[in-house]
């Protein structure tokens, strides 16, 4: 499996302000750098910056990918336009989406060997930066999330290099299976319980699911509702 990497995104903090709340920093508005190499480490892009280190990046959130056939999807089914980058990822793909890529899959990429390590759990930001009405909730009831990877081994990417898969120990558990059951917890106990004994789920979201799985909260998340709705 071979997945083309279309766009490479780094960005530095921003102060924001909607017009619906107090101004906040973020780090969300990333733009491409037409680099010939970039370097990556254990935290990800050396050009791309994090400012809320609680709920972004670190080891196991050090890049963030989303498919740009979940934009086609988007903009088709809900008719909105999405600008590029919209949904502050580094990476776009193209060719596969979130029922194609598993919790725990390896991937060369360039010098790098990566990992997928969580679904991306979207917040209120998301809607709050682009400005279009519940875009945080479309995504999560269409589990088109995207994902993050952790980076095994760093080094240097190029934008023509391509994320190869290397191997897959959890065939069942895709992204997007795991945003399904995650969404209604009540009816999926026994799913959910397989896939917190995975060694390769990230521990943030670890105690997010446990949450969900003890509560068996159905729906979005409080952080995921915004001032739109």
């Amino acid at each position: 499996m071979q997945i083309e990497v279309k766009n490479i995104y780094c960005g530095k903090e921003q102060t924001i302000n909607d017009g619906k709340r107090e101004a906040y920093h973020s780090s969300y508005q990333k733009t491409p750098q037409n680099l010939t190499t970039y370097e990556v480490d254990e935290n990800g892009f050396l050009l791309d910056h994090q400012s809320d280190k609680e709920s972004h990046g670190g080891v196991d959130k050090a890049i963030c990918v989303f498919s740009l056939d979940d934009y086609s999807y988007l903009e088709n089914k809900f008719d909105i336009s999405l600008p590029a980058c919209a949904f502050g990822e580094n990476l776009n793909i193209l060719g596969a989406d979130d029922s194609d890529i598993c919790l725990g899959d390896q991937f060369a990429y360039g010098e790098l060997i990566v990992e997928v390590s969580q679904p991306r759990q979207p917040c209120w930001k998301i809607s709050s930066i682009i400005g279009i009405k519940k875009l945080t909730a479309m995504i999560v009831k269409e589990n088109k999330t995207g994902f993050y990877l952790r980076v095994l081994q760093g080094g240097n990417v190029s934008p023509n290099d391509k994320l190869e898969l290397l191997s897959r120990d959890y065939p069942k558990f895709s992204i997007e299976f795991i945003n399904q059951i995650s969404f209604n917890a009540k009816s999926n106990q026994e799913n959910i319980k397989e896939v917190l004994g995975c060694d390769k789920l990230s521990e943030g979201y670890r105690v997010s699911l446990q949450h969900r799985y003890k509560e068996k909260e159905v729906g979005l998340q409080e952080w995921q509702y915004d001032e739109y709705q």
